[in-house]
Parts: structure tokens; sequence; C-alpha cells
């Protein structure tokens, strides 16, 4: 835990000695009244979400007390969108918690046509249950901003939510089979008019936002390629190796985060 996340709404009530920044406060951090260390309040990606010091203020054996003085805003998220094919369930925790600390802005998970069926009945996605990994990938990335994530019915549900391209925005959904080449290697070309430059998102302007698609883990449907191509989608793969979703989403989001230089 890089940072102490917190509700706004927790700042100055008792935790009970249960909660698990409870626990790591005293039993990693080795702190007790009167000891501070690094928080933030918790917030998503369009919020105020300050950062600042904490307190233990009380600890009686059964809950602890912190309060919290703001010094500075948390840096913003990463202007990435992610579409996911429904993964695993026993997986949806990690790719959450991974996807918060690269800092993706939005994710939206979707059932597919080629998906499991009965992960969209699973436990997680009924009760829409993110909120804990959000704040340990927050934790971990030692900044309170969350993103937004969303479930959907389809792909064409998701498509829907995400609306028209941005001026800017680059839009690439990763496959195997139709990708038009390596996905670096295009975010890199420089030479080809026709591929996208890391400064700009190959129609001459500014690049300064992605949306990445990376399906479950049979893939996308030719319907659904031709349902993302007519959403402004470009293709591209990850090279010859078939990856996992949740191995294909880092990968992803890390070139992105690259081609944009920040990371």
């Amino acid at each position: 835990m890089n940072l102490l996340v917190l509700d706004p709404l927790e700042v100055g009530s008792p935790l009970p000695r249960s909660d698990r920044r409870v626990e790591h406060t005293r039993k990693i951090l080795k702190k007790g009244v009167g000891d501070t260390l690094a928080a933030g309040l918790c917030g998503g990606p369009d919020v105020s979400c300050p950062v600042g010091t904490a307190r233990v203020e009380s600890w009686d054996g059964a809950t602890m007390v912190f309060s919290f003085v703001p010094e500075r805003e948390a840096p913003p998220l990463r202007p990435v969108s992610l579409i996911l094919g429904f993964p695993r369930p026993i997986q949806v925790s990690r790719i959450l918690k991974d996807l918060t600390s690269l800092g993706v802005r939005r994710i939206l998970m979707a059932a597919t046509d080629l998906g499991e069926k009965s992960y969209a009945e699973s436990t997680i996605f009924k009760e829409k249950d993110f909120l804990r990994p959000l704040l340990e990938g927050a934790e971990q990335a030692g900044n309170p901003r969350i993103p937004e994530v969303g479930t959907f019915h389809s792909l064409s549900a998701a498509l829907k939510s995400l609306g028209s391209a941005l001026p800017g925005e680059a839009r690439w959904a990763l496959d195997p089979y139709r990708g038009e080449a390596l996905f670096g290697s295009l975010l890199h070309a420089r030479e080809a008019p026709s591929q996208a430059d890391p400064a700009q998102d190959g129609s001459g302007r500014s690049l300064r936002a992605f949306t990445l698609a990376v399906g479950s883990e049979r893939g996308w449907t030719d319907r659904e390629l031709d349902a993302l191509g007519a959403a402004g989608f470009r293709f591209a793969s990850l090279g010859d190796r078939i990856l996992r979703t949740e191995t294909a989403c880092t990968a992803a989001v890390s070139l992105a985060l690259a081609a944009l230089g920040l990371c």
C-alpha cells in the first residue's frame, strides 16, 4: 500500500480492526496514534481527489480513526479507455487492479459472441463488486483516482455508450487475424503516411487519447470486428503468440501510454 486511500466519509470515522487498511497501517507500516502517512481521498476521473497526509488520531484495539490534511490535487488519470470482453471471473479483480494502477480512465466490460455466457452470471458481474480491486490499484499507484467502470450485455451496447471518437482520439482493436501489423510498430512508424505516428493519430491531428478493444478469451467474431470498424477502430495484433485477456490488456495499455509519452 503506497497510499492510504480513504472515502471522504471515512475521515474522522472509526474503521474496524478487520479493515485491511487498518491492519496494514498497524502491522506493516507499524503506525500508532500520532503517526502520519501519505493518503488521498478516493474519487472518479472528473471529481476532486486531494492527496495529503493522514494522521492516526485514535486506536482502541477495535477501531482506528484517521484525520486528513489535503495538500494538492491528485494527477489526472491517463487518457486511455478500454473495451474489454468479459474475462474469467477469477481474473476480474486482478485485471481491474492492474488497469487502475496503470491509470486507465474508463473500462467498459461487455459480453461477447464467443465469450463464456456463464461469466455474466457470476457474482462479481451481477453485483458489480468492483470497488475493492479499484482501490487496491489506486493504493499501488499512489493516486486515489479510480476509473469509471461499466458492464454491458453486448459489444454493440458498449460501443453505443462509448460514442463517437473525439479529435485526437486513436481507436485500436486487438485481433491476431485482422490486425494490419504489430500494434507497437504501427504506433511508432514514422515513414508510412497511412500508419499512426506517435505524435499523430494518422490524420495529421495531435494524438491525445486512446481507446482500445480487447476481446474475451476466444476473441472477436467477424460481426463484432465489423462493428468495431464501423465505430472507427483500426486493427492491430500483439504478435504471433495468443495471449490471455489479462496479459493482452496490460501489454496494449502499456504500448498506448508509451505512444502518449506517459511511460
